[in-house]
């Protein structure tokens, strides 16, 4: 695909991957960010993550990437609702936006709401990659109003940056997101709570590989884990009773019972990646 002009609003770690794999691809003509940070929006100019950086969305826009934290997509939606352009989004969350849309705006035909499963425990422009999005997942969560051109357009795109692209509701999405990726950062979140400096010289690849999430933007995961917040309490609902389970068998030396129990769950992640270690 080759398209004019590509307008990114928030040019961060995402927005940012974006605009590096449209330009190495050779999908754009032109790149155009809106950044209310000025320092970086000055980084992705001078850096070629976008060609400039304006205060709004060009009306010659021929598609808009909405890369703001979740409970602002819907805000965005709605003010450039007389926008031509398809437009898409990047949240980790799809049920509530969807929700404000379809209230606020019946007839939302341009809003294709998407979610990259791909990402960094980094932020801002300087973390953007141009290949971030090669072999991810992208789910697309359509809305009943959604014009088959629009979705074909964005699923066109993502394909074009190197991903694969499904379909789902929203309400599917957010429940399996909450498992997969919601609740391992809210169980690294809690678990740095008791880790003391006295603790970090005696930590290994294990702490390293279950921590690293825990560096992440504060603010923004907030933001995810209370706009997904059912789903996400009744996937911490049946990790309690995993954990429970486990911790049982531990208390009363239930040696069948707890290594069926790891036996199972190490099983499970060989299944879902037998080239790991």
């Amino acid at each position: 695909m080759k398209l004019g002009t590509l307008a990114i609003v928030g040019v961060g770690l995402i927005g940012g991957s974006i605009g590096k794999a449209a330009k190495e691809r050779g999908l754009v003509e032109r790149i155009v960010g809106i950044e209310p940070n000025a320092d970086s929006a000055l980084w992705a100019v001078k850096n070629g993550v976008v060609d400039t950086v304006v205060s709004d969305v060009p009306a010659d826009a021929d598609l808009i990437a909405l890369c703001v934290p979740s409970d602002l997509v819907a805000p965005w939606v709605i003010t450039l609702a007389d926008h031509a352009a398809p437009i898409f989004d990047v949240g980790s969350v799809k049920g509530p936006i969807v929700k404000a849309v379809e209230v606020t705006q019946s007839t939302a035909s341009h809003f294709v709401p998407c979610h990259p499963i791909s990402g960094s425990e980094r932020s801002g422009p300087q973390a953007a990659d141009g290949d971030l999005f090669d072999g991810c997942t992208v789910v697309l969560t359509p809305l009943a109003t959604t014009a088959s051109v629009a979705e074909q357009t964005c699923a066109s795109f993502w394909e074009a940056v190197g991903a694969s692209v499904v379909r789902m509701s929203p309400d599917e999405h957010d429940a399996a997101l909450a498992v997969t990726s919601h609740l391992p950062h809210l169980l690294a979140f809690a678990f740095m709570g008791q880790v003391t400096d006295q603790h970090l010289p005696l930590t290994g690849g294990g702490f390293r590989d279950f921590t690293r999430i825990a560096a992440a933007n504060p603010d923004l995961w907030w933001r995810i884990m209370q706009l997904n917040h059912e789903a996400l309490s009744q996937a911490l609902d049946d990790y309690s009773n995993n954990l429970r389970a486990l911790s049982d068998a531990i208390e009363s030396g239930d040696q069948s019972r707890g290594l069926a129990l790891i036996e199972a769950a190490a099983q499970k992640r060989q299944a879902a990646d037998p080239s790991a270690p």
